[in-house]
């Protein structure tokens, strides 16, 4: 009778064990104790599949690619993706991606030009969940720039589209002060951290950004017309009176061709005045920002970002030139003008559209405005005593640009990748990391200790009687 009972005890006890490690396994978190996963975007919302990374070049080659600019409030250990959408081998839409982390230089131009302190390739055969980046040596705090690039060319054509990969877009809970996104789109990632004790927002704002703004979601102002480019070489836009409490974040001429050119020579600088009536007076005065955007790609996003308040109460004369010598335009809008906007070539008014847009940022009340500080006074103009005996040069004339190419398109709406409506992490509040359910390791730890205790007075009872 004794053995049975210590037999029966051990079943017991081993069965309780079995119990509580299922229990908290199942609900321990992804990693160790030492790490914090932060996710920047909603993990209950559902997710898009909307960044598309295969764009390629007239040889069939891919350019397709994007970044995210963030700062790390503590050292970094990984990173990730919830889901990443790809073409399957079989049909010979597969695709290799590449990530990269750059350490943060001044620009994005200057940081791309550096060495990658991570770097991983990854075959993408169909739809992959939970693509984890461990970085073997951690990374110390600071501001980095992560870049994911499509490698696998255009290929051969068949009836399905090429070679695609697709990153997974969502709800980003941050604006452009903490997350700085490529022309593509936001897409949805995460990061580990070292759990860092004070920490409670494990992204920072950027620096030389400010977290007091409230940056509004880009809007079209003018949609494309068709497919008829136009080569910049003087280019102006004039906004409309900034609403009070904003000032104008970004202007964008959406896929902004280059001819085809793929050398990184495609460079514009955006110079910006108020306006003062006119557009000769309005150019002669004092710039009040200027943003020069590098290498731009074929048919991507053109956006010009201020970090200079342009703000309420003033209209402002955008002027856009190449800054090297590669080609730069825009593509033709929708005839329908909203209110307020207006273009120029050489200063003279246009009466078409480019396909244009903007974003605002609410700041509320900025306070008085600075004094603006006046012009140089132009040189005394010199005498002459006999009329010069050469003739002033011509103006050169614009010559009519080649067609640029198209954005690649997708010819097969079946083809595309399905929306994700469930995110395997769960969700919360807490933008560090998602909580952890203990509600079942709790009952079952209640249930095993009754369990426990009643076979002991079991066993001690039935040995008292046996004596």
């Amino acid at each position: 009778m004794k053995k049975t009972l210590e037999t029966l005890l051990i079943f017991i006890l081993t069965l309780s064990t079995i119990l509580l490690t299922a229990a908290y396994a199942e609900n321990a978190p992804a990693d160790d104790p030492t790490t914090a996963r932060a996710y920047p975007y909603d993990v209950d919302a559902a997710l898009g599949a909307d960044i598309w990374l295969n764009a390629f070049d007239a040889e069939g080659e891919c350019i397709g690619s994007d970044y995210v600019v963030f700062n790390a409030a503590a050292p970094l250990k990984g990173l990730g993706f919830p889901v990443v959408f790809a073409g399957k081998e079989e049909n010979d839409q597969d695709a290799t991606v590449r990530f990269e982390l750059f350490g943060w230089d001044t620009n994005e131009k200057k940081t791309l030009e550096g060495t990658p302190v991570f770097s991983r390739e990854i075959h993408f055969n169909g739809d992959t969940r939970d693509v984890d980046l461990k970085i073997d040596d951690k990374l110390a705090a600071g501001q980095y720039l992560f870049k994911i690039s499509q490698v696998t060319g255009q290929g051969e054509w068949t009836e399905f589209p090429a070679h695609y990969s697709v990153l997974p877009s969502g709800e980003i809970s941050y604006s452009e002060s903490t997350l700085l996104y490529g022309a593509k789109g936001r897409f949805a990632f995460y990061a580990d951290f070292e759990a860092t004790d004070g920490v409670t927002d494990y992204f920072k704002t950027l620096e030389g950004k400010s977290n007091q703004i409230d940056i509004q979601k880009e809007k079209t102002i003018i949609a494309r017309n068709g497919d008829t480019p136009h080569e910049i070489a003087e280019f102006g836009i004039l906004t409309p009176e900034i609403p009070d409490g904003q000032v104008l974040y970004s202007i964008t001429l959406a896929n902004a061709p280059t001819w085809n050119n793929t050398n990184g020579d495609s460079d514009a600088s955006f110079t910006v005045y108020k306006w003062k009536g006119d557009y000769e007076t309005s150019v002669e005065g004092n710039p009040v920002a200027s943003v020069e955007v590098l290498d731009h790609k074929d048919n991507s996003d053109m956006t010009a970002r201020f970090d200079v308040a342009l703000r309420y109460g003033h209209r402002y004369l955008i002027v856009v030139e190449p800054s090297n010598d590669g080609k730069i335009g825009y593509w033709e809008g929708r005839d329908a003008r909203p209110d307020g906007w207006e273009f120029f070539e050489f200063g003279e008014e246009l009466s078409y559209n480019p396909t244009l847009k903007a974003a605002y940022a609410v700041v509320g009340d900025l306070g008085p405005e600075p004094t603006e500080a006046p012009t140089k006074e132009p040189a005394p103009t010199p005498e002459f005593t006999e009329k010069p005996t050469a003739a002033p040069t011509e103006v050169p004339a614009v010559t009519d640009a080649p067609a640029p190419t198209d954005v690649p398109v997708v010819t097969e709406e079946a083809s595309k990748p399905v929306k994700t409506e469930d995110n395997s992490h769960g969700g919360s509040d807490d933008k560090s990391g998602p909580r952890t359910n203990m509600t079942v390791p709790i009952i079952v730890t209640s249930i095993c200790g009754v369990i426990v205790i009643a076979s002991v007075v079991a066993i001690i009872l039935a040995l008292r009687k046996k004596k």
